[in-house]
């Protein structure tokens, strides 16, 4: 916003804008014409006479006219006056309270100290700034490069060189012992030398200031002994601008000034790693090419299966491509040899497998597939299980299936359960003893009804279960298992069940792709697209979450996909979901949730920012300790397949 001068304002060829006639209220054009000026009251500190005017106009209109005396004196005083009036500008930008100390600034409740580097090692790594640049707090850092002449340096390196040259020659003729220390002077001055002589080094000076913004004095010295702590761990000595606080805060602000003017003489090669944009990356040499990273623009492949574990945890509000970027995961994974397992709730993947080929079941009350809840794993490669263990996990299994069949179960309902579920096994043969179900037949439902009805106090038990024995909801739960996960991708859609039978139906469906992943070790990952589905129940989300926990043991890695993250993180299985879950995914989130998500992926502000302003494919991915902004992007052909946008 430029602010013209009187004369820029009086002449008549002034065009600027107007936008800085509302903050000078003294300062007002009459009649739309900015060439005529009037004053606003009294009061006002510029007040400009019709003669005024009319002298300044003419003086322009015929700049060899000779003002007199008393108009130029007259004309320097309203221009005195008219610059006064602008500093009403200063006055509305400035802090009211500022207060300067010896080594530190107080603006308002905001306490302000600039640190300097003085020292540095001898040779500096590679992106040493960046435990700085990616520090979690507020704070401003500038630097300062100023080349220095070669001659000058070449001239200085050739002084030095002989003194240090002399130095060495008086050590011998005094028969000392030769001095290492000496001797790397010298070869690192040669060396310095050669560089500059054919052009591949030049000598700059270099200034680092830093400056860390605190709501108390204590925790501004908590900033101080951190950063301190930081750069010294490099060999990178620090010190307070005592005294000249006010020129450290103004080093680091966008006035481009280096009042401090303390620096360090630095190589083009030293110089290099002060770059401070550094960026993480997460790049391997295999795996799969996942998305960009948006910082740098480099590509990301990464294999999950080379993480802690291989599980992900994805959140995102409906529409912003959840399902589109683990869809595109799923399908480069395939051309690796991995196998894919989805529980699809809103029928999202079978263009998917129409495509690339796989099986597709459609889990209804009208459909042909059936899962037995009480199947067991065929063969266990696990040294750790003994004999009996398969049965004890199935038993518990089972009677977190039967509390969300038969709602609230009390204590003596519980124990009735487990005792049929036991006898049930055992009239197949299937005891603790023996829990091998090679040549014997699996029970059903209808068997464990038919013991429930045997045992005394188990009626109410017995009615509640019998609308999926022999009821409605018969042909879906109390079948033998008919499926069978050879193919590599196979996709479970449970979108035709009702929203009672859903959460049941995909319990069952996750124990049935854990006994499959424990019978076989291969590499294979299970998706959970809308998991809110089995976290909003006690025992399902427990049975997911011992799944992820336990997941990386049997090659298997799990994908967990959600829009409800109040819901998903409400529960303490879904905190803890996140917790064994090595890779999160993160896109557009809505207000109300983003406080939860910052809480426990303990974000910064910038990332928070971006998760509330993200647009469509823009994500957070958070992998190896690393928080990289990436950009999905996919091929014309890939997006044909995947997309569920109507109007591709």
């Amino acid at each position: 916003m430029a602010i013209p001068t009187l004369a820029e304002l009086i002449s008549k060829n002034y065009t600027g804008d107007t936008e800085w006639l509302e903050i000078i209220p003294s300062v007002t054009p009459v009649s739309g014409d900015i060439t005529n000026i009037s004053t606003v009251s009294p009061t006002s500190p510029v007040v400009m006479e019709t003669s005024i005017v009319s002298t300044v106009s003419s003086y322009i209109d015929d700049p060899d006219r000779k003002l007199t005396k008393e108009e130029a004196m007259e004309l320097k005083e309203t221009e005195k006056e008219y610059n006064e009036s602008l500093s009403f500008i200063k006055d509305a930008i400035a802090p009211a309270m500022m207060r300067i100390d010896a080594t530190k600034l107080q603006i308002w409740d905001t306490y302000i100290r600039t640190i300097f580097t003085y020292a540095y090692p001898d040779v500096l790594e590679w992106n040493w700034l960046s435990p700085l640049i990616n520090w979690d707090v507020k704070f401003d850092i500038s630097m300062f490069v100023y080349p220095v002449d070669s001659a000058r340096v070449m001239k200085f390196l050739r002084k030095r060189l002989t003194q240090l040259g002399s130095q060495r020659a008086m050590n011998n003729g005094k028969w000392l012992i030769s001095d290492p220390h000496l001797d790397a002077q010298i070869q690192d001055v040669e060396e310095l030398q050669q560089y500059l002589t054919r052009g591949q080094e030049k000598y700059f000076h270099f200034s680092l200031y830093v400056t860390t913004y605190a709501d108390s004095e204590d925790e501004m010295k908590k900033l101080t002994n951190t950063l301190d702590m930081m750069l010294a761990g490099r060999n990178i000595l620090t010190k307070q601008t005592f005294l000249r606080a006010e020129q450290g805060f103004i080093a680091t602000g966008p006035f481009a000034r280096d009042e401090v003017n303390v620096f360090r003489n630095i190589s083009t090669k030293g110089l290099s790693t002060t770059f401070p944009f550094s960026s993480n990356s997460l790049s391997q040499d295999d795996g799969i090419f996942y998305w960009i990273n948006t910082h740098n623009k480099s590509l990301i492949i990464f294999d999950r299966f080379r993480s802690e574990n291989a599980n992900m945890c994805v959140f995102a509000k409906s529409g912003w491509g959840k399902s589109f970027a683990v869809k595109l995961e799923i399908l480069r994974a395939l051309m690796m040899g991995t196998d894919v397992i989805v529980l699809d709730p809103e029928n999202e993947y079978r263009a998917l497998v129409d495509t690339v080929g796989g099986t597709y079941l459609n889990i209804s009350l009208n459909s042909d597939e059936k899962i037995n809840p009480f199947d067991l794993p065929r063969s266990l490669k696990d040294s750790e299980t003994h004999v009996g263990d398969l049965l004890r996990w199935a038993i518990v299994n089972m009677i977190g299936l039967l509390r969300l069949m038969l709602g609230v179960v009390t204590p003596n309902e519980e124990a009735l359960l487990e005792k049929a579920i036991i006898t049930t096994y055992s009239l197949k043969g299937i005891t603790m003893e023996d829990d091998s179900i090679d040549g014997k037949e699996i029970p059903l439902l209808k068997d464990l009804y038919s013991v429930l009805e045997t045992m005394d106090g188990a009626t109410w038990l017995v009615n509640r279960l019998e609308k999926y024995v022999s009821g409605v909801f018969a042909w879906v739960f109390s079948r033998p298992t008919n499926v069978d996960l050879k193919w590599w991708l196979v996709v479970f859609s449970v979108r035709d069940l009702d929203d009672i039978l859903r959460p049941i139906a995909m319990y069952i469906l996750l124990t049935y792709v854990w006994n499959v992943a424990r019978s076989s070790e291969k590499k294979r990952f299970l998706v959970v697209d809308e998991a809110w589905n089995i976290m909003q129940y006690e025992d399902s989300a427990k049975f997911l979450f011992g799944l992820v926990k336990r997941a990386r043991k049997y090659g298997l890695g799990v994908t967990t996909i959600t829009q409800d993250v109040e819901d998903f993180m409400g529960s303490s299985y879904g905190k803890a979901i996140v917790t064994n879950s090595s890779i999160q995914l993160l896109l557009k989130q809505s207000p109300a949730s983003i406080d939860v998500l910052q809480n426990v992926f303990k974000l910064t502000e910038q990332e928070k920012y971006i998760l509330l302003n993200a647009s469509v494919g823009t994500w957070l991915f958070f992998a190896w300790g690393e928080h990289v902004g990436i950009e999905i992007l996919s091929s014309y052909f890939e997006e044909k397949i995947i997309t569920t946008k109507p109007n591709i």
